[in-house]
């Protein structure tokens, strides 16, 4: 090793979404190793990526092993824009530039039209605004999948109920990382009626089983109803049983017998137009027995700064994160010398 150069490297089993990794001391390179993709008796599979300073952030290089027959011989090329290699410094802004939604459709997971997707790929997190005819969407987090190139990506979260309109504008903006310290709140978009109830989020909530959030449902409307409906369960308290932080299910189970509430539903745009605070679920603190019987942390409900120098990894068949179940490797260097001229 030469003086000045550090070498990192790791292994982790993909879950279909994007993966952020930690690389304190900052890298000028980075190779990507999908394992399964390798062996796989599978054609047009990503099997080796690449990525150094200098290459557009986004992109990279990656290795596609061409035949359906196990290490069959591989093309290289370059990755698609926003399915490579994204840098990460959590001491920048959180957010991208602001782009012009041009609709969004009126169903429980809305399609959301724009001319510009880049940046987004399956497991992004997206803040939207100024949403014209969903106004009940405005100041969300979701995170999204299913994006087809300059045209639209959908919400990955399934609302309890349609926003109750169609969207004609609007904007939108990449969230770029999580706020820095865990655990954090996270917005409510569907409750079930169970003797374990199943709370959906806008984005996966990282929870830990043991924790104990306190679950927030607004009572009140400038109706004088509720906006959400199940206005018993808004105070309670719940320990986690359960997580799925699998894009398009987000859910937390908690330990509150919600059979007997009434109906969760989302709230109109119509009610969101005149005022609206947001569902949402509140880390308080940790049930140390069910933390132990699950074998988990003690102190998974510290607060913990979760800050980060590092790069994010798109998910998919030609990016390197792969895609579910796939164990991936990879290596990362800090170079002695650059010469990006």
């Amino acid at each position: 090793m030469s003086y000045g150069t550090i070498i990192q490297q790791g292994r982790f089993t993909a879950d279909g979404s994007s993966k952020n990794l930690s690389i304190r001391s900052d890298f000028d390179w980075i190779k990507v190793y999908n394992e399964t993709a390798i062996i796989q008796a599978v054609a047009n599979l990503g099997a080796e990526f690449y990525f150094q300073r200098g290459m557009t952030n986004g992109r990279g290089m990656v290795n596609t092993k061409l035949g359906a027959v196990a290490n069959d011989p591989m093309s290289l090329g370059q990755i698609a824009a926003s399915s490579g290699f994204t840098l990460l410094d959590t001491s920048g802004n959180p957010l991208s530039a602001s782009v012009a939604i041009t609709a969004a459709t009126d169903v429980v997971r809305p399609i959301v039209s724009t001319g510009s997707t880049a940046g987004v790929v399956a497991g992004s997190i997206v803040r939207l605004s100024s949403m014209t005819g969903q106004e009940d969407l405005s100041g969300y987090d979701f995170a999204v999948d299913t994006i087809v190139t300059d045209t639209s990506f959908r919400l990955a979260a399934a609302l309890a109920t349609a926003p109750g309109a169609a969207a004609t504008a609007g904007n939108y903006r990449v969230v770029n990382f999580d706020p820095l310290f865990y655990p954090r709140h996270r917005f409510i978009t569907n409750i079930t009626q169970a003797a374990n109830a199943v709370v959906t989020v806008s984005v996966p909530s990282g929870y830990k089983v043991g924790q104990e959030v306190r679950v927030v449902v607004p009572t009140t409307s400038q109706a004088g109803t509720s906006d959400f409906g199940m206005v018993e369960i808004n105070g309670l308290v719940g320990t986690v049983t359960a997580v799925d932080d699998t894009l398009a299910t987000q859910t937390v189970t908690l330990d509150i017998d919600s059979s007997a509430f009434t109906a969760f539903t989302f709230p109109t745009a119509a009610k969101a137009a005149v005022a609206l605070s947001k569902a949402m679920l509140v880390p308080v603190g940790i049930d140390t027995a069910t933390a132990i019987a699950q074998s988990q942390d003690l102190l998974s409900d510290a607060t913990d700064n979760q800050g980060l120098i590092g790069v994010k990894l798109a998910a998919g068949n030609l990016a390197p994160a792969g895609n579910a179940n796939d164990v991936i490797y990879w290596v990362a260097g800090k170079s002695f010398s650059v010469d990006n001229q």
